[in-house]
């Protein structure tokens, strides 16, 4: 089973992977790794963001609310 991350550190790795598209455009998609696109995934779920899965109808809401991960 893979280590769980610290929240610090999976914003950490969301803001790095953020950092390279932000910067580079579409050649910074090419740069993020495959831990900052998970961190990606996991900060925009934190933040209650409703996963649609392949072939799903898009659901009426598709946000929810930030919770804070509980320690």
């Amino acid at each position: 089973m893979p280590e769980r991350w610290e929240l610090h550190e999976m914003m950490q790795k969301a803001a790095r992977g953020l950092g390279k598209v932000d910067e580079l455009g579409p050649r910074g998609t090419t740069l993020v790794s495959q831990e900052e696109i998970e961190a990606m995934a996991g900060t925009l779920a934190l933040f209650g963001l409703v996963p649609i899965p392949p072939g799903a109808p898009v659901p009426e809401i598709i946000h929810g609310t930030f919770e804070e991960p509980q320690t």
